[in-house]
């Protein structure tokens, strides 16, 4: 396999960070201060590459190459590729059979094999066998490495110290606002978007927003979209229509055969939904989701790949690690405020392919303007340079000048150009037409906020499982110790309770999980009337006490029938 020539500069610098060192704060004993002088070598390094660049091309020349360069030694040169989830495992292997990488595999009923050195390991089966692992490799490389940040940690901090680690992803950033900095002690960062497209190593994209009006006036629940407010006005815009509408418009290719699409829907139902419509309009398109069985996943896969599909609907299943570079065509009606999750649904479409002249992306959800840079509010972050990543953590990122030009074209329909004014090169201008002025697009007040908490626990990647898990242990803890001393602390309480009203969970969740925790069988009456303290209706309105009486003998008559 031959890199090209910023592959192999990436190569080049993971090693040399490799070799480098990172600054570490501590505080001296008898010192008020933190103290920032002390310089230890690098263990860990983080890879930046835009989804579609070949992350997986420079793993595979540099697990080939530390083979090569241990054989001259004499010396044995163990290696783990780490997927996040089991899905990705052939898709890891097939990568490292290109790069003619002899590997076996770790997983589920599958043991590491003494006969190859390299293995794609399973992150989930390393997790669970990770107390009586005794031979570590010498080299750990995690895939997608913005996510499972808690899983990266454990297997660090198990491995020895002579374990190199090394984590690659095209985000390298959480939308809880942790830094990957907390795993890794530096970053590489790849070329951007822009570059990468100019010099036709990424597929030129055409964003298309067409406007929701009516988006900013839904509530939140957390820091996601109320779902019952969400549907109704997608119910109202007919926005499903309109996604099969736009296909219609632009889902056609010269020759007349219907481009390849990613669909990227809110749930699963309205992915089951989309396909459905799309299939009553005349084109070959179905749904993927994870309660499918694997060999049913790959054939939806393979009809994408193959063609044989026109195009595929999902909601979490094929934002990230899906490789199917014919994918020319995406759309999303999924508002979201993670901006990793945002590149990877729009990278999904970038890879090149023959035959295939550019992308085309159609944000029907307003992404554009939820996801913006301070630098050029409005502007798809897909044509900027330098764009910043939350390496270190949200506190730490700093924003640069110089705005670039961004309009929207006067001849196509809600598509974006980066072109300052028209001229007679543009194949989108008519002959003889006028030159009309381009309008600058409205600045946009989209400051990314934190999301602390999903809709439907359903609809959660494994990383913001993980979030809330943290969420519900940390208060649970706080209240089950003021309840052993006999007392009720309201924050801790207030906090379970709004996990409980997002995850759609029943106030009385929040008793039965602290009174189990808590290990009694007696009713906890001053636990159920700050439950109901703390209530109040859809309506707004406080509950009243008769609620928490009505609950209290409920639980005393259950307690009854339990000893009869």
């Amino acid at each position: 396999m031959t890199l090209r020539d910023y592959q192999t500069q990436a190569v080049a610098d993971l090693r040399a960070a490799l070799k480098g060192t990172h600054e570490v704060t501590y505080l001296a004993p008898g010192e008020d201060e933190p103290y920032a002088g002390l310089y230890l070598p690098n263990r860990s390094v983080c890879l930046q590459l835009a989804t579609g660049a070949g992350k997986t091309p420079i793993v595979g020349e540099i697990v080939r190459s530390s083979q090569v360069i241990a054989q001259r030694r004499g010396q044995k040169f163990r290696v783990w590729f780490v997927v996040p989830r089991n899905e990705l495992l052939q898709q890891g292997s097939d990568h490292l059979t290109r790069a003619k990488v002899p590997h076996g595999l770790i997983a589920a009923g599958v043991e590491e094999s003494r006969a190859f050195l390299v293995h794609v390991v399973s992150k989930d089966t390393l997790l669970r066998r990770l107390e009586r692992i005794k031979d570590w490799p010498q080299l750990i490389i995690f895939d997608e490495a913005h996510i499972a940040l808690d899983a990266q940690l454990r297997i660090r901090d198990a491995s020895p110290l002579a374990t190199k680690i090394i984590g690659v992803t095209a985000t390298p950033e959480r939308l809880d606002g942790r830094g990957l900095s907390e795993v890794y002690d530096a970053v590489v960062y790849g070329p951007s978007i822009p570059w990468l497209t100019e010099r036709g190593f990424l597929s030129p994209l055409r964003y298309f927003a067409p406007p929701i009006d009516g988006l900013d006036q839904i509530h939140r629940r957390g820091t996601e979209f109320d779902e019952a407010e969400l549907e109704a006005l997608f119910e109202k815009r007919k926005v499903y229509g309109s996604v099969v509408e736009y296909y219609q418009k632009y889902g056609k290719r010269s020759d007349g055969t219907n481009k390849s699409a990613l669909i990227f829907c809110r749930s699963v139902k309205s992915a089951y939904d989309v396909a459905e419509r799309f299939r009553a309009a005349g084109f070959r398109f179905e749904c993927v989701e994870g309660n499918m069985g694997a060999a049913e996943r790959r054939a939806m896969i393979g009809g994408l790949r193959d063609g044989t599909l026109d195009g595929l609907t999902n909601a979490d299943l094929c934002t990230y690690g899906l490789d199917v570079p014919r994918v020319e065509y995406g759309a999303s009606i999924r508002p979201t405020l993670s901006r990793s999750l945002y590149f990877q649904m729009v990278g999904r479409i970038l890879r090149p392919y023959p035959g295939k002249s550019e992308a085309l992306f159609f944000d029907h959800a307003n992404l554009v303007q939820e996801h913006t840079d301070p630098r050029a509010p409005g502007v798809p972050l897909f044509y900027l340079d330098g764009l910043e990543w939350n390496f270190h953590g949200r506190e730490k990122r700093e924003r640069t000048a110089a705005p670039p030009v961004m309009r929207q074209c006067p001849y196509m329909d809600f598509e974006y150009c980066r072109r300052t004014a028209c001229d007679t090169s543009c194949k989108l201008r008519p002959d003889g037409s006028p030159n009309p002025r381009r309008e600058a697009l409205p600045e946009v007040d989209a400051t990314l906020t934190e999301r602390t908490a999903p809709v439907t626990w359903s609809e959660l990647q494994p990383e913001e499982r993980r979030e809330v898990q943290d969420r519900i242990a940390h208060a649970a803890d706080e209240a089950v110790q003021a309840l052993a001393l006999g007392r009720i602390e309201p924050g801790p309480i207030g906090e379970l309770l709004k996990v409980a009203e997002e995850l759609g969970r029943s106030k009385m969740w929040v008793y039965h999980y602290l009174t189990e925790k808590l290990g009694s069988r007696a009713v906890c009456v001053p636990l159920v009337h700050e439950i109901c303290r703390q209530s109040v209706t859809k309506d707004g309105k406080p509950y009243k006490s008769s609620w928490a009486y009505m609950k209290i003998k409920e639980l005393r008559q259950g307690i009854k029938e339990g000893a009869a």
